[in-house]
């Protein structure tokens, strides 16, 4: 690993270390999906039901537990062409209180995950490292937490 990839690896790790727990999160809706979904370390009641082994598979099953009754569009292909095509499709028109998930931004679909940070429409939107996750709420106003 070369000098220039860890710093960027420490330097990210220490900025993502403020928002990770919920603090310095000023909105209690953000602070309470920050808290006691995207970072649950409590076990859930169908975890094994579900056949959920891998934490990332957990908090997958814990988004769309919290998001019921909201339009869920899950991004997991790493191919970038089905990926951008399924982000730009969503994209043109997102419905209210939508929720879009995206797997890999930390590499395969990292550009496409840019495109939807800096897009007005997602107006919250949390960078979690491995997935990103991004709410269209056209009331609030635009927020990005690395966490």
């Amino acid at each position: 690993m070369n000098l220039r990839r860890t710093t960027h690896i420490i330097l990210t790790s220490l900025a993502r270390a403020a928002h990770r727990h919920g603090f310095g999160v000023q909105s209690p809706s953000d602070y309470e999906l920050i808290r006691d979904v995207l970072f649950e370390p409590l076990h859930y009641y169908a975890y094994e039901e579900q056949g959920l082994n891998t934490p990332l598979e957990r908090q997958l099953f814990r988004i769309q537990n919290h998001f019921r009754g909201h339009p869920i569009e899950v991004v997991k292909t790493t191919i970038s062409n089905e990926a951008n095509d399924q982000i730009r499709l969503f994209m043109k028109a997102p419905p209210p209180d939508a929720v879009l998930v995206i797997e890999h931004i930390d590499d395969e679909n990292a550009e496409s995950w840019d495109r939807v940070v800096a897009d007005p429409k997602a107006t919250v939107t949390f960078d979690m490292g491995r997935r990103g996750l991004a709410t269209f709420d056209p009331k609030r106003i635009k927020q990005n937490y690395l966490l």
